[in-house]
């Protein structure tokens, strides 16, 4: 009966302290998801791998360039770190509101029309 009263007690407490709904507890989660999220982050479009074909293409012509592509590492920077530099913070943002619990929209009930 006293362990019945104290788990009522608990629940009671719970909700006065406004603690119904899980907190994020470690930092670790949400930066984990964000450094996965870092390859994803700004998808190339056609415009873009058709210029970074085009200066691979120019690079390793040897008319132009020799044995050298002089544009080697910059078609590695827009295809790995330009793109998270380039990335709009929203897409960020967005995921760690996502990861965030929302409590649940009340429901309100109305009453209907009486006859």
């Amino acid at each position: 009966m006293q362990n019945k009263a104290n788990e009522n007690a608990e629940k009671l407490q719970s909700v006065i302290s406004d603690d119904l709904f899980p907190q994020v507890d470690h930092v670790s989660d949400v930066k984990q998801v964000i450094e996965e999220m870092k390859n994803t982050s700004q998808n190339l479009r056609e415009p873009q791998i058709k210029g970074i074909l085009l200066l691979r293409s120019l690079g390793s012509n040897p008319y132009l360039h020799g044995d050298k592509n002089p544009y080697k590492e910059v078609c590695e920077y827009i295809t790995g770190q330009g793109k998270t530099d380039v990335a709009n913070p929203d897409y960020y943002l967005d995921t760690i509101e996502a990861l965030i619990p929302k409590p649940p929209k009340p429901i309100v009930l109305a009453e209907g029309k009486k006859k």
